[in-house]
Formats: structure tokens, C-alpha cells, sequence
């Protein structure tokens, strides 16, 4: 499956999406129209030792491909074809934590999930923090999950204990749900990909990266 023919063809249908959910069907429909033979799933549950549901599952011959997205927002106001949109601001400090998490998930996928073929991480954003290699020192605490284009993301990732602008501890260090380190086995370099370009004042440049979690 060629991700990134699918999400070319998306973006002359589709050039944003009001949430994370409508890319998230979208997409599924964009695959199933290139690849007519397999089963599309949305939401698919599993039962291992993380919780949680897979975003999308592709089931081919081949195997079974998971997929996790997430649409990073910046914020945005625009008529496009006559549809309104209403983007939220995102935030950055726990999506850019939950990118890296969703590696982690992949492969822990490629280990229990029978039939693995290869997993993916599709990250889809019109903020500029997300792929530009500039980073402020407010947000220092949350560098270790910054991903900007040419990066290279391996080992383990934990919020520093310090935010260099405050001089106290982040406020997410009380987060349960990100105060636990990210730990990937594997290696992976980012790239980011132009997807669409809308006639707006700003925030209208969207980029997409794939990250892939193979079946070692």
C-alpha cells in the first residue's frame, strides 16, 4: 500500500478536514478506492497490555496494516468550496508527546498483533512547529518529542523536569497520561511532504509525514 499515492489523491479531493475523526474517514475511504481488495476498520480494539483502539486497520493478503493518525491544528478560519472550517488551536507540549507515542504503539503491534505486515504513523498539520527545526525556549521542556523534517527519532523521550523559561517543572509532569517516558527500539528519520496549499492569509500550508514500523 503507497501511503503517500493515497494521500495525493486525497488532497485534490480533500485540502482540510474539520477533525481528526473526518480525515480519519476520509483517508479509510481514499484507501479502500486504491486498494479495492482489502478491509478497511476504524476504531479496531485490541486486548494487549496497552489499551486502546487502532485508529485504522487495513487487512490485505499480505497482512494486517495499522495505522494511527492525528491531525495536528493550528488555528484557522476559511471558506473553502463553500464549506466553513473552524480550526482549534492544538496543543503542542501533549500532541507532540502523542506522536511519539503512537510509534511506541506500532511496535509494540509488530510483537503481539498476529498477522502484522507493517504499521504506520500519519501525522497531517498546518502548524509549522511541527516540521521547522526552530524551537523557543518556552517549550524547551518538550524537545525531546519535537520531530521537525530530517530528524531522527530513537530511544527513550521524557519531558525535561525543568521548563527553561519558568524555571520550575512543567505543569504536564502531573499529566498521568504523559508523565510516562516514550521508548522506541527503533530508528526513524521524519520527512516532511507538502499536502495542501489554501489561498488564506495564514496557517494554510498543510504537511504530512509518515513514519514506518516494520515487521522486524
Amino acid at each position: 500500500m503507497d501511503i503517500h499515492a493515497v494521500m495525493k489523491s486525497l488532497s485534490i479531493e480533500r485540502s482540510i478536514f474539520h477533525l481528526e475523526s473526518d480525515f480519519q474517514f476520509a483517508f479509510a475511504w481514499e484507501i479502500q478506492k486504491h486498494n479495492p481488495e482489502s478491509k478497511i476498520r476504524l476504531e479496531v480494539p485490541f486486548s494487549f497490555d496497552k489499551r486502546g483502539r487502532i485508529d485504522v486497520v487495513v487487512r490485505t493478503d499480505d497482512g494486517i496494516i495499522p495505522i494511527e493518525l492525528k491531525y495536528l491544528k493550528k488555528k484557522l478560519k476559511c471558506e473553502i468550496d463553500g464549506e466553513d472550517f473552524l480550526l482549534a488551536e492544538g496543543v503542542n507540549d501533549m500532541d507532540m508527546y502523542s506522536c511519539m507515542s503512537d510509534i511506541e504503539r506500532l511496535e509494540s503491534y509488530s510483537e503481539q498483533l498476529p498477522g502484522f505486515s507493517v504499521g504506520y504513523a500519519l501525522w497531517l498539520t498546518n502548524n509549522p512547529a511541527y516540521w521547522e527545526n526552530a524551537f523557543s525556549n518556552k517549550a524547551s521542556y518538550y524537545k525531546p518529542f519535537h520531530a521537525p523534517d530530517g530528524s531522527v527519532k530513537t530511544g527513550e523521550m521524557y519531558y525535561e523536569s525543568i521548563n527553561e523559561k519558568t524555571g520550575r517543572p512543567p505543569q504536564i509532569l502531573n499529566e498521568k497520561a504523559y508523565s510516562k517516558p516514550v521508548l522506541l527500539n527503533g530508528s526513524y528519520t521524519i520527512r516532511w511532504h507538502e499536502y495542501s496549499v489554501l489561498d488564506v492569509p495564514q496557517n494554510g500550508l498543510f504537511k504530512y509525514a509518515v513514519v514506518k514500523v516494520p515487521n522486524d
